[in-house]
């Protein structure tokens, strides 16, 4: 079976038909391939990704390329997604995560349409809820509830990410209040609609996104009693529109960033990430601090070194968490480029506002190209004289820099790096563009001298263990 690269994107996916096996061939130069297929109504779907002789993880995501349900069992196991989806177009991703070699699979999905859920019990419906309006300041109402009128519905608007605490007085007469966002407009209260809730009366702080929810109170059948239902909204001051992405073609673009800039957003359970970009046109020390008053999360630093738009293996370069009540911190120095920040919650139900603050410096590179990881590819100094300073970055994205240069006359040659780096002098004596035996003939660290004949030579600066930094190199002939 031939690997085939057309359907390598959103644009390129192939049509699925349901009740029948799709086979298909990953491997290291063709590691993802994508499906598409339309549900005309409510269904219960389920698919099965089998016959692995290597990982491979499957996706099923919706038409706004939105994960629904993720299978990445270890190793060459079966994988297998079920839910229930309502009509509309979806995508299925299936990706190659092993090291090497390839894998063959076969892709199976089933739909069976299922019939709308059956209206809430009780006198009252989302349909006739009450209508609160934009909630901005501490709301309280007055009702009965119980015998004839076992449920209450409210609703409200909130137009900022908010902490909302919900209070009820009276646990005599409430036997339940939930919080409620109909995500898909059907006016019903559907699985996994109900955000939260409290068996009896009580409070419920919450952090939650802009949007409109709605309030379930529930009574007791046999008794009727008047309560005090009270909402109380502090205000986040969210500062991004629209909401940052859940992908990569869909992140908040911050554009060519430089100087300070202060997020205020959400993430949790009606958000499952927040994905920013940015780009940098010098080589900058970035930090990003980040802080939620509430369940918490992590963040990830991303660079997307194939610009195929998804997160690969190697391309997460730095991960933190987590962040609760205290601050988590990152102090990284970068080369230029394109990268993005992933916000995570910190577990599949947290919820949480957070404030996450950038800095960018620059470092004042000379603007010329990076150096190369190998002779052939070095930066050529062309023939140097007193003293040459260049700013350059060298760790986890750039292995290694390599410079050429040459002297007309024998000279002292000085080289001083403003790092503990490893540095070395090099001539490629036998001009093959490979550094052979003998050919390194000094070896330092951030200070090397040596006295140099006419000719062309070659220096290494080389990041000693992890470390990842901006530099300075100063070379100077005398």
């Amino acid at each position: 079976m031939a690997i085939s690269r057309s359907d390598n994107t959103f644009r390129g996916a192939r049509a699925l038909s349901f009740g029948r096996t799709t086979k298909g061939l990953l491997g290291q130069r063709d590691r993802v391939d994508f499906y598409r297929f339309t549900a005309s109504s409510q269904v219960d779907f389920s698919l099965s990704l089998s016959g692995l002789k290597a990982n491979a993880n499957v996706r099923l995501l919706n038409g706004s390329l939105a994960p629904i349900s993720i299978a990445n069992r270890p190793g060459n196991q079966t994988e297998q997604i079920s839910a229930t989806l309502e009509s509309g177009t979806y995508y299925i991703q299936v990706q190659f995560v092993g090291r090497r070699g390839n894998t063959q699979y076969n892709l199976s999905t089933s739909a069976t349409s299922t019939p709308p859920p059956p209206p809430p019990p009780g006198d009252g419906t989302i349909g006739t809820a009450f209508d609160i309006g934009v909630l901005t300041t501490t709301y309280i109402k007055q009702d009965t509830i119980g015998t004839n009128d076992l449920v209450d519905f409210y609703k409200f608007t909130l137009n900022d990410i908010a902490n909302l605490d919900v209070r009820v007085n009276d646990p005599a007469a409430v036997r339940s209040v939930q919080l409620i966002r109909d995500a898909n407009n059907n006016g019903l209260v559907d699985d996994g609609e109900i955000f939260a809730g409290q068996p009896f009366f009580g409070s419920i702080p919450l952090d939650i996104p802009r949007g409109t929810y709605f309030i379930r109170v529930e009574g007791f059948s046999n008794v009727s009693r008047p309560y005090e239902l009270t909402l109380v909204p502090t205000l986040f001051g969210g500062n991004i529109s629209p909401d940052p992405g859940n992908t990569l073609p869909a992140a908040s673009d911050l554009g060519v960033f430089s100087g300070t800039r202060s997020i205020r957003e959400y993430v949790g359970r009606f958000d499952t990430n927040d994905l920013y970009k940015f780009t940098l046109n010098d080589l900058s020390n970035l930090q990003i601090n980040v802080i939620g008053p509430s369940t918490g999360g992590g963040i990830q630093l991303i660079r997307d070194i194939n610009n195929n738009g998804l997160i690969n293996d190697g391309e997460i370069f730095l991960t933190r968490a987590t962040f609760i009540s205290t601050s988590i911190s990152v102090n990284e120095d970068l080369p230029t480029g394109t990268y993005f920040i992933n916000v995570e919650p910190l577990n599949s139900v947290g919820s949480t506002s957070y404030e996450m603050t950038l800095v960018g410096t620059p470092y004042g590179g000379n603007g010329l190209p990076d150096p190369g990881n190998t002779l052939d590819t070095a930066r050529d100094l062309g023939s140097l004289s007193g003293t040459s300073s260049i700013k350059e970055y060298a760790g986890v994205l750039d292995s290694d820099d390599f410079y050429k240069f040459t002297l007309s006359n024998a000279a002292n040659f000085q080289a001083r790096l403003t790092l503990n780096f490893a540095s070395s002098l090099i001539r490629d004596l036998n001009n093959n563009g490979l550094i052979d035996n003998n050919e390194t003939f000094v070896t330092g660290g951030a200070r090397l001298t040596r006295d140099l004949q006419a000719g062309t030579y070659f220096f290494r600066v080389d990041p000693i263990g992890s470390t990842s930094t901006n530099y300075q190199l100063d070379l100077i002939i005398t």
